[in-house]
């Protein structure tokens, strides 16, 4: 059992060690407590029909094996093969083998029970529920009475529930509920629930952004592949680290690349040695480091937070020799001359120049420029005039227009959020995306409405005005991605799966391109879509949003054409009757009463 809790840990963070064997080069870069927290991860992942209990004893005999392995005289196993000697340990106790399914992987030796391993913890099911639901009073005297023990029990829960999500994420969560908890636990009991209640929405907002991501990229690595996904890196870390050159930067995309596969299938093992590796190699540059501060401030970083600190990482200074603007014109004979031997290669060299003069643009407008760019250079780099066949064929693409038009767009939107505040806005999403899907259910909408107005919240209010584009562009691309991969729209509205299909630059845009659906046939408006009644008088305000954009959801499925003023007439109404209802003394026959007049004020509006 100890050599089992011991391999759980190096599941998630593995190295390769000439001078220290893989266990005690963890330990000793893990430190005490961060040792204990990855080992409890790799149990709770791998194992999820176990209990805490069963677990706790586990990483205490990892931390025994930690020390003895760093000992003058440490075992022979604290050099064997990680996954191996994981998979040993599980398969030799009857228990465990007989709890977690594992039978069939057991039956199966070296490669072919690694991928069982792998495939096994893929299919498990994933519960996205953050915390837990008991009053703060009584989470505030068990994170009193031990801070450790909560904290334990939280790492515990939450990987058990999110097999798939890397160990730093897991680990990340768990500091910022800690952070809640430390703020809100110190004050009286009701003060305490008030505070839980005011910070449990940006908790969650946190950890549902965070996972997210990791969802999005391993959707965008799963459709588009490779090429995309090294092509987005590339601009990504070029814009962090414009200091680096084109060389550089494409040995740490490659690696990253390279890390993608496995992290995106659940193989923790190879995903986190890679990853590990990777940050490694570049915090030990030491040729890097000098030219480039962000990285080296991280690279400072304790070693579980390296590789989080690097991806959070904002752009570094640009070299002074570097111009203000890429003249492609100017080196189009190079560019023909590599891209005629390699494409690839070419490509990514012209993204790289973009990236590190343009860290104010997205990923997605340098890679809508390169395709126009791409096709300008197979029409024209065989040709003997291939520079003037280049200039005329981009003579519309413009990246410093692009990057300005898509800056005055979104800015335009935070005005907008700014202007109707959170909740009004989140009402707005939900009217713009049902007019152009209401085929889609209000569940679907109201996700995709709520997470697009998330978006907004975090790059208009935290970002300088200049990096507005790439986070929101990023993040709604993100959205658009997540919604695609979730649901076959095909079958619900095929101009929505046409843009689903598109390119990876060009989704969002082909979106905004779509017009309301003026040819759904509505379900007929009736008083089911206006149940009012006491209960809006004791719902919080969350509640009461999600009452309000059900309500615009029915009404815009009937005329997806309806103006704003007419919605604004209804969404006025509706909280009259809430405010008189909920002050009447039979608030039961004010409901019933309110609810069939604003119905067949609804029902005149849409006629109009």
């Amino acid at each position: 059992m100890q050599l089992l809790a011991v391999c759980s840990l190096l599941v998630l963070l593995c190295v390769s060690a000439r001078s220290q064997n893989q266990i005690c080069t963890i330990f000793t870069e893990a430190k005490k407590d961060g040792f204990k927290a990855m080992a409890l991860v790799g149990l709770a992942q791998n194992l999820p029909d176990s209990l805490l209990d069963d677990v706790v004893p586990l990483v205490a005999e990892a931390f025994t094996m930690g020390i003895q392995c760093c000992s003058d005289e440490p075992l022979e196993d604290c050099n064997r093969d990680v996954a191996d000697l994981f998979q040993s340990a599980v398969c030799s106790s009857e228990t465990l083998v007989e709890k977690s399914n594992l039978k069939h992987c057991c039956e199966n030796t070296a490669t072919e029970r690694t991928h069982c391993f792998v495939d096994h913890k893929a299919k498990i099911p994933r519960d996205l529920s953050l915390t837990s639901e008991s009053p703060a009073a009584d989470q505030c005297e068990d994170f009193k009475k031990d801070r450790k023990a909560f904290v334990e029990s939280f790492i515990f829960r939450f990987s058990k529930r999110n097999t798939m999500l890397p160990p730093h994420v897991i680990l990340a969560v768990t500091k910022s509920y800690g952070e809640v908890l430390a703020t809100c636990c110190g004050k009286s009991e009701a003060e305490a629930q008030t505070c839980f209640n005011t910070k449990k929405p940006t908790f969650e907002h946190f950890v549902r952004n965070r996972v997210n991501e990791l969802k999005a990229l391993c959707i965008v690595h799963n459709k588009y592949g490779d090429r995309i996904f090294k092509a987005k890196k590339m601009i990504q870390y070029s814009q962090k680290m414009p200091q680096a050159s084109f060389q550089e930067m494409r040995g740490i995309v490659d690696k990253i690349v390279a890390t993608t596969a496995p992290c995106c299938n659940g193989d923790m093992i190879t995903c986190m040695k890679q990853r590990k590796v990777l940050v490694d190699e570049v915090c030990g540059d030491r040729s890097v480091l000098s030219r480039m501060a962000g990285l080296k401030a991280c690279c400072k970083e304790h070693a579980i937070d390296r590789g989080s600190c690097v991806e959070a990482m904002k752009p570094d200074t640009k070299p002074d020799s570097l111009s203000e603007h890429y003249d492609l014109h100017a080196d189009i004979a190079a560019v023909c001359h590599t891209f005629t031997k390699t494409p690839d290669v070419a490509l990514g060299k012209l993204i790289y120049e973009l990236s590190v003069r343009h860290p104010e643009s997205s990923q997605q407008v340098i890679l809508r420029f390169s395709k126009e760019a791409e096709q300008a250079f197979l029409q024209c780099c065989d040709k003997e005039d291939h520079a003037e066949c280049v200039k005329t064929a981009l003579a519309d693409s413009n990246i410093d227009k692009m990057i300005a038009d898509e800056i005055e767009y979104y800015k335009n939107m935070c005005a907008a959020e700014a202007a109707l505040g959170d909740y009004n806005f989140e009402k707005s999403m939900m009217v713009y995306y049902t007019r152009i899907m209401p085929q889609a259910s209000f569940v679907q909408l109201h996700m995709v409405s709520e997470t697009v107005a998330d978006v907004f919240h975090d790059c208009c209010k935290d970002q300088p005005g200049h990096l507005v584009l790439p986070c929101a562009e990023e993040k709604s691309t993100n959205v658009l991605d997540t919604t695609c991969n979730d649901d076959d729209y095909s079958s619900i509205n095929p101009r929505i799966a046409h843009c689903c299909n598109q390119s990876y630059s060009m989704r969002r845009p082909c979106i905004l391109a779509i017009q309301p659906d003026t040819e759904f046939t509505p379900p007929e408006l009736d008083a089911s879509h206006f149940n009012m009644g006491p209960e809006l008088c004791t719902k919080n305000s969350k509640d009461l949003l999600l009452s309000g954009k059900k309500l615009l959801y029915d009404v815009v499925r009937h005329k997806t054409s309806i103006i704003e003023d007419h919605l604004k007439t209804l969404s006025a109404n509706y909280s009259i009757t809430r405010e008189k209802c909920c002050a009447a003394e039979d608030k039961e026959a004010c409901f019933t009463d309110e609810a069939a007049k604003l119905l067949a004020e609804s029902v005149e509006l849409v006629k109009v």
